[in-house]
Parts: structure tokens; C-alpha cells; sequence
């Protein structure tokens, strides 16, 4: 090879080599870019949540709404207009695009002249809806003053704390609070921090469980103030986490009778396995997530790495000492169910698992409210109030 041919040649490897190194800078940053993505909306709390609904118009029947696979199923459901809801009753008609559902006046009326809307559970999110018999209170937490309700008997000896999930609020846990009410025992709905109602902590970051069960334990102190002897806790889906968290490593575990838990995050790896799917992204994008959040530096989740060994609750099932009985739905479509089935095959002596199908996410009582009250009312007699009845004195 001539000296021309050989300079010539060797300035093509190097502009392969730096195209290369292009190439491959520009994937390593595009990998870290979704990598970041993904973990900073893991951490971040969601806010204003765009309307995913179509109304497509009100006739005698009922409102026509635009189809999807929450609209066409069985059950009563809501819809935000705005901060207010309208409560939907039965499907009565549906064609390939479209359903309609029953609505009264009150619902009618708010959605006359409405073109979109927001899917909720919330057929039941204000305490009047079922007890006469309610206070809002301040739960004295590290940060602050954090709101809850507390409905019922508060001479009641067992009390149940209810936890809501990521992304919402309180009213999220008003459906569970009828079946407690009516076995006389008394319900707080608790807000803890970053969720919008509580106080913020100082990086405004969600910690997935890992310090929002200190506001819980907070709201147990208040509840044992005012004469609460025996704890549930019932928590919904990431409020499952938390109630797991609580009943792992709070001074009051003791107190705690049984845990009720609804769709719950049990462990974080299948959750994010599932999104990452679900927007076809690559499954190895869940791993570099979290190596940034666990990461000393862990710029996005405010500067405090997290421990996802420590929220898999299937690796620490041998630290939970108190009956849990679990509900999920097979097609959940957020949390999947493959953390719950795990810890109920970890933990067969505490865990009562119940899997549902159709019903998606924190959905189930909508679905089929008779069954969902039926199933965790007889949980409660049999495992928390034949219990409590046993270790009453002898007259």
C-alpha cells in the first residue's frame, strides 16, 4: 500500500471510530435519559391529571362515553368534571366505540355541555356519604400538621387506619369505611407527606414507602390518644406499601391486629417491569432506574438514595408477624399481581390471598361491591373480632 493510500485509509478508521464513538455516546445518553425519566417519575408526585375520557352526549338513558377498558365494565364508577364527580351507574347500551351508562339528576347535570372527563373509583369520597359521624383532625406528624378524617364510634376499642396510594388522596379509602362502620369499628383516613394534603417534606420527593409510614405510625399514636386499643390497617395500592412498612418496623406493631390490603405495591421491580412494557420500552431500563435512586448521590430522589431491597416486603415476609388478608386483580394493569402471589406463597400461615380478575386497579369494589364487602367483612369477623371477643375477661 502506497504512503497515500495508507493515510488515506487511516483517516477513514478514525471517522469510523469517532462516528462510533458518536453512535455510541449517543445511545449511552439516550439510555440515561430514560433511565432519569423513569426514575424521576417513580419519585416525583403526580399533580394535574389530564381527563382520559370522552362524553360524547346525554340521552334518557344515561351518558354516552367514548369506549375503553375501564368504561364498558360491570360496576358503579365516577367521573372528575373539574374537583367535582359524577357517579355512574350500570352499563345499559354499548357498541364498539361507545357505552352508556346509567347517571341520576345530580350527575346529569354536571355533565350536560361536557366533552371530556378524568376515570375515578370515587363512587363513595366524602365521609357524610356514610356516617352522619365524622371529624377532621390533625395528625401530628415530624412535618406537621397533616389532615385526616375520623369517622364513627371513637369509644370503638378497634380502630382502622386507611391508607391511600400514590397520586391521590384520602378520598381514595372512603369505599372501605362502610363495611368497618358497620362491625363498629371506628376509621381514620390519613394523608401523609407530598401527597398534596399533608406537608411536604423538604425535596418534595416521594420515598415509595420508606418514610411515609412514619405519618401513619403518627396517626396511630392519635388513635391510641383516643382510647383505640387494637389497629387494621387497610392501604391501597402504594398505601399497601405503607401499611407493610408500619407493620414491619412501628413501635405499635403490636397493637396491630390484621392488614387489609388492596392492589398494593408488596415489592417495586414488577410494578416498573410493568410500565416499562406497557410503553414497549426495554425491560433493562427498570435496572438503571434504580441504580440511580439507590445511587449515595441520587440527585432525583432529592439527595437520599433508596433501598428497594428494603420495599420488596417478599424478601422481609419472615419480619411480618400479623394476619393479612390480600385482594388483587389479575389484570390489574398498574401493580401487577406477581409481588402479592409471592408473598402469600412466602407467608401461607398469614396471608389470605384472594385474586379477582376484571377488575384493574383499586377497582375491585366497584366491580362487585356485595362480594368485595362480603369477603373482607368475614375476614374481619373471623380473624380481628372473634379475636378481640376472645380475649375479653369472662363476666
Amino acid at each position: 500500500m502506497t504512503t497515500t493510500r495508507r493515510r488515506a485509509a487511516g483517516r477513514v478508521a478514525r471517522a469510523g471510530l469517532v462516528a462510533g464513538g458518536v453512535l455510541l455516546g449517543g445511545a449511552a445518553l439516550a439510555v440515561t435519559a430514560a433511565s432519569a425519566a423513569l426514575a424521576s417519575m417513580l419519585v416525583t408526585p403526580p399533580r394535574d391529571q389530564k381527563d382520559d375520557i370522552r362524553v360524547l352526549g346525554l340521552d334518557a338513558r344515561g351518558v354516552r362515553l367514548g369506549r375503553t377498558p375501564d368504561t364498558g365494565l360491570p360496576g358503579t364508577y365516577a367521573l372528575w368534571v373539574g374537583e367535582r364527580l359524577a357517579v355512574l351507574g350500570r352499563v345499559v347500551d354499548e357498541d364498539a366505540h361507545s357505552v352508556v351508562r346509567e347517571v341520576d339528576a345530580d350527575a346529569r347535570a354536571l355533565l350536560q355541555g361536557v366533552s371530556s372527563a378524568r376515570w375515578s373509583g370515587y363512587a363513595l369520597f366524602r365521609p357524610r356519604q356514610v356516617t352522619s359521624a365524622s371529624e377532621r383532625v390533625d395528625v401530628a406528624t415530624e412535618l406537621g400538621p397533616a389532615p385526616a378524617w375520623i369517622m364513627g364510634d371513637q369509644s370503638a376499642s378497634t380502630w382502622c387506619i386507611q391508607v391511600h396510594g400514590r397520586g391521590v388522596t384520602r378520598r381514595e379509602t372512603i369505599r372501605g369505611v362502610p363495611l368497618m362502620l358497620e362491625r363498629g369499628i371506628a376509621c381514620m383516613a390519613v394523608s401523609y407527606r407530598n401527597d398534596g394534603e399533608a406537608p411536604p417534606s423538604r425535596d418534595g420527593k416521594l420515598r415509595l414507602g420508606l418514610d411515609e409510614w412514619r405519618d401513619v405510625e403518627a396517626a396511630i399514636d392519635l388513635a391510641l390518644e383516643r382510647g383505640a386499643e387494637r389497629i387494621v390497617l387497610m392501604g391501597w395500592s402504594m398505601g399497601g406499601q405503607i401499611a407493610l412498612q408500619v407493620a414491619r418496623r412501628s413501635r405499635h406493631r403490636r397493637r396491630i391486629v390484621g392488614l387489609v390490603l388492596d392492589s398494593p405495591v408488596v415489592g417495586w421491580a414488577p410494578t416498573l417491569r410493568l410500565q416499562v412494557a406497557l410503553v414497549r420500552a426495554p425491560a433493562w431500563l427498570v435496572d438503571t432506574a434504580v441504580g440511580l435512586l439507590e445511587s449515595p448521590a441520587a440527585v432525583l430522589s432529592g439527595g437520599r438514595s433508596l433501598d428497594f431491597d428494603e420495599l420488596d416486603n417478599v424478601l422481609h415476609a419472615d419480619a411480618l408477624s400479623q394476619p393479612i388478608l390480600l385482594l388483587h386483580s389479575a389484570d390489574d394493569g398498574y401493580v401487577p399481581p406477581d409481588a402479592s402471589r409471592a408473598l402469600a406463597a412466602a407467608r401461607p400461615d398469614l396471608v389470605d390471598y384472594r385474586e379477582w380478575t376484571t377488575a384493574r386497579h383499586t377497582k375491585l369494589w366497584n366491580l362487585d361491591r356485595e362480594r368485595y364487602e362480603r369477603e373482607i367483612g368475614a375476614w374481619i369477623d373471623r380473624v380481628v373480632l372473634d379475636a378481640e371477643r376472645a380475649a375479653e375477661p369472662a363476666d
